[in-house]
């Protein structure tokens, strides 16, 4: 009768231990660690002590991991640059090498967390990671995830932090790429990228920080399609030829437009049929857009080699960019 009252105890005790975890998607192939959510609260809990009080670096310690998406934009912060202590680190992600630095001593550590916190202006969410940002942090490191493992969200940045489970130390700091989902309007869907969905403008990639600019011209070049299946299945020079044609109807169109709107193209290039679809918002000159929907769909446009790759051209007409 003891074993068995034991045995239920046992039982009880693991029950109330798993009522006492939020469970998240963990992505096929990842290794993910839980801890309780009363430790998981508690981090919370220092982290937003160290982001509101300027002296407090209570989650600070002197090994510190800059990941490459944060190191690519922190490498060229004066007070940073001026550290010569610290090690290069350098991490491969998707058969590419990336950098990323290293931190061993906690004066310096506490620089970084003051550049970050300088960036925390404005209201901040703290959650767990979903399963494309579990993806891309899986890509970057070579040891099993271990929670405390969060996600910083605000407004521009995204970032990912790593505490230790003993110590509640910040033991790992990098920020996710921009754009990792994207919604499209036209179908009504939520797309979700590994490395993010690349936008182009005026032949360069563009960011949140984007300086604005108020003007009628292509806004920019969503690629809904992965690089692989781009380059499979099509070339530059037929991607440069749907820009071009849809370009210049554009620009005869609605260069001395005086309403303001924005004009979502978008392009399923087929191996035997072409699809072209379009959305508007705002006060756009509704005349003048049926105008470009039936020129841009009377002109020839190239078929893929094998499967359908899908793009989006997005104009504004007056107006800022998104």
């Amino acid at each position: 009768m003891r074993t068995k009252l034991i045995f239920i105890l046992c039982l009880m005790i693991n029950f109330a231990f798993a009522q006492n975890i939020e469970k998240i998607k963990i992505p096929q192939g990842v290794v993910y660690n839980y801890c309780t959510d009363d430790l998981n609260n508690e981090a919370i809990k220092n982290i937003k002590s160290c982001l509101g009080q300027n002296d407090n670096y209570s989650i600070i310690q002197a090994n510190l991991t800059i990941g490459n998406q944060l190191w690519s934009r922190f490498r060229n912060i004066e007070t940073l640059k001026a550290i010569k202590t610290g090690k290069k680190v350098i991490f491969h992600i998707d058969n590419t090498e990336v950098e990323g630095k290293m931190y061993e001593n906690t004066e310096d550590s506490k620089l970084v967390w003051n550049e970050l916190r300088k960036e925390i202006t404005e209201n901040y969410v703290i959650r767990k990671a979903n399963e494309v940002e579990l993806k891309y942090y899986w890509s970057t490191i070579a040891f099993d995830i271990e929670e405390p493992l969060f996600i910083l969200e605000t407004q521009k940045h995204n970032y990912i932090l790593n505490l230790s489970k003993n110590e509640l130390k910040l033991y790992w700091l990098d920020e996710l790429p921009l754009n990792l989902s994207y919604y499209n309007p036209i179908d009504k869907n939520k797309y979700v990228a590994e490395s993010g969905f690349k936008t182009y403008r005026n032949g360069k990639e563009v960011s949140k920080d984007t300086i604005q600019e108020k003007a009628t011209k292509l806004e920019k070049v969503v690629f809904l399609s992965s690089n692989q299946d781009l380059e499979e299945n099509t070339s530059l020079e037929d991607i440069k030829l749907v820009m071009d044609k849809t370009n210049s109807i554009f620009e005869k169109l609605f260069k001395d437009s005086q309403k303001s709107g924005k004009i979502m193209v978008q392009f399923e290039l087929g191996k035997k049929k072409n699809i072209i679809t379009f959305a508007v918002r705002d006060d756009l000159d509704l005349d003048i857009m049926k105008e470009f929907e039936k020129m841009v769909n009377n002109e020839k446009y190239p078929n893929t080699r094998k499967k359908t790759i899908k793009l989006q051209l997005i104009y504004k007409v007056n107006s800022y960019s998104d």
